[in-house]
């Protein structure tokens, strides 16, 4: 049973980690952003998403980020004490 404990910590510290590193890497994907500017392209090119639409996606994804770290804050105990089923 310990053993099934400890590699359930090890996860939960696992995913906690995770959500964390891609938490961090959205401050230069922010001012990466920033310094774009939106250029129409001529029918038939390439197309980049415009400024405004890629911080709408950032700002969503951070919150989608934050309520799933949210989450395994509130049930931390349960993920670190029961087996974790893929």
């Amino acid at each position: 049973m310990a053993g099934s404990n400890k590699r359930a910590e090890q996860r939960y510290a696992n995913l906690v980690n995770a959500i964390d590193f891609v938490t961090e890497q959205f401050g230069p994907l922010d001012k990466l952003i920033a310094t774009m500017r939106e250029n129409p392209a001529p029918p038939g090119a390439w197309r980049v998403t415009p400024p405004d639409e890629l911080r709408k996606l950032l700002v969503t994804v951070q919150q989608s980020l934050t309520n799933l770290k949210d989450r395994a804050v509130q049930y931390e105990t349960e993920l670190k004490t029961r087996e974790w089923k893929v």
